[in-house]
C-alpha cells in the first residue's frame, strides 16, 4: 500500500495510442508538446492541451526509432533510428524539415545543448556536431568503440560519450574541440554530469557504477548491482545519483563529504524490473516505472517509502517530466501514453 503521508499524488489527465511500442518521449520546452519514438519505426507528434492529449503520427524511421530529443528553448526536435537517419522536425507544424545521414549505421544517441543551438548525434564510432540548421559544426574522430549515449553538461561546454573502457569528455566551448579521457576496464553505458559540475557518472556493463570527481580525477566504483547497469541520473539539484539494475532504485548521497564509505538509499516499490526513471525538475520527486506495470512516486530525503502508485495496462518503457516538473507523460510497450498531472492532496 502506498503511503500518503506526503501529500503528492500522480492523478490521470489524458491518453492516446501510439500503435507502437513507445521508445522515448521528449517534451517541448512550453509543455505543450511531446515529440514520441516508437519501437517499429513511428515518429509521433503528441498535443497536450486544454486536459486533451491527441497524437498523430508524422514519419518514420525504417526498423526502428531509437532517440527522439526536443530543441531546449525551441521548437525542432531531433529523432533517430536503425536506419541510420538523423532528421530534424518543424515541432509546431509536425512535418519533417531535412534528414541527415551521419553514418551507414544505426544513430543510436542525440542530445541538445542546453542553449538549443547545437545537437550532437552517435552514430557507430563517430560523434557528430550540428547546428540547429542541420550544418555541420564538427566530426570527432572515430573512437574505438561504439558511442553508445550522450550527454551535455549544465554549462553546455562539455559532451560526455559513453564508450566502452572510457568516458570522453569533449570541450565544445568556442569551437575548441579538446578531449578529455576518464578511463576504465569495462564498457560504459550511461554518462552523467551533476548539475554542480563536480561529478561524472557511468553505469557499467559490469553491473557497476563508476564516478569521477572533475576536480581531483579521483575516481570510485560502487558495486552489488544485479547485472548491467543501464539507468543512471542525478536530482536537479545534484545531491542524489539514482541508478537501477533490477527491482530496486538505488540511490547514493553526494550531499557533504560524498557517498564513499556510505551506504546507498535502497527503493523498493517494484515486483519487477524497473526499466525506465526520471527526476522532476526544479523539485525533489522521483519517479520509477517498469515491467510490473507500476508507475512509483518517490520524495528522497523525507522517506523510503513511495508516496504514491498508478498501475497501468502494460509495462511501461518510459516516463518524463514536463519541464516546469507540474506533469509527467508515461509510454508503455503496448503503446499507450498518459500525462499525469502532480497534485498536492
Amino acid at each position: 500500500m502506498a503511503k500518503q503521508s506526503l501529500s503528492f499524488a500522480l492523478e490521470p489527465r489524458a491518453s492516446a495510442n501510439l500503435d507502437d511500442y513507445v521508445v522515448e518521449c521528449a517534451w517541448s520546452p512550453d509543455g505543450k508538446s511531446l515529440a514520441v519514438g516508437g519501437g517499429e519505426g513511428k515518429v509521433a507528434l503528441a498535443r497536450f492541451t486544454a486536459g486533451q492529449l491527441s497524437l498523430a503520427t508524422v514519419g518514420e524511421h525504417l526498423l526502428g526509432t531509437l532517440a527522439v530529443a526536443w530543441q531546449p528553448h525551441g521548437g525542432l526536435f531531433a529523432s533517430s533510428g536503425q536506419d541510420g537517419a538523423l532528421t530534424l522536425w518543424d515541432g509546431a507544424a509536425g512535418r519533417e524539415k531535412l534528414r541527415l545521414k551521419p553514418a551507414p549505421t544505426p544513430t543510436q544517441a542525440l542530445a541538445w545543448a542546453p542553449d538549443g543551438a547545437m545537437l550532437a548525434s552517435a552514430a557507430g564510432k563517430g560523434v557528430t556536431l550540428w547546428s540547429s540548421l542541420g550544418e555541420k559544426i564538427h566530426a570527432f574522430a572515430p573512437a574505438a568503440s561504439t558511442a553508445v549515449a550522450l550527454s551535455f553538461d549544465k554549462p553546455g561546454t562539455d559532451l560526455g560519450v559513453a564508450l566502452n573502457g572510457e568516458i570522453c569528455v569533449h570541450r565544445v566551448e568556442k569551437s575548441r574541440y579538446e578531449t578529455r579521457r576518464y578511463k576504465w576496464p569495462a564498457a560504459c553505458l550511461t554518462v552523467n554530469f551533476s548539475g554542480n559540475g563536480r561529478f561524472l557518472a557511468t553505469g557499467m556493463a559490469d553491473g557497476s557504477l563508476h564516478f569521477w570527481n572533475r576536480s581531483t580525477a579521483k575516481d570510485s566504483q560502487m558495486r552489488g548491482y544485479d547485472g548491467r547497469l543501464e539507468l543512471t541520473g542525478f536530482s536537479d539539484n545534484s545531491r542524489y545519483l539514482a541508478s537501477s539494475a533490477g527491482l530496486e532504485v538505488v540511490l547514493w548521497d553526494f550531499g557533504g563529504k560524498g557517498p564513499e564509505g556510505t551506504k546507498p538509499i535502497v527503493l523498493n516499490g517494484h515486483t519487477e524490473r524497473v526499466d525506465s526513471f526520471a527526476w522532476q525538475p526544479g523539485g525533489e520527486h522521483l519517479v520509477s516505472a517498469g515491467r510490473d506495470w507500476r508507475i512509483t512516486l518517490w520524495r528522497p530525503g523525507k522517506t523510503t517509502q513511495p508516496i504514491d502508485v498508478q498501475m497501468g495496462d502494460a509495462e511501461y518503457s518510459v516516463v518524463r517530466w514536463s519541464p516546469d516538473g507540474k506533469y509527467l507523460v508515461a509510454g508503455e510497450k503496448k503503446g499507450r501514453l498518459t500525462v499525469f498531472e502532480l497534485v498536492a492532496r
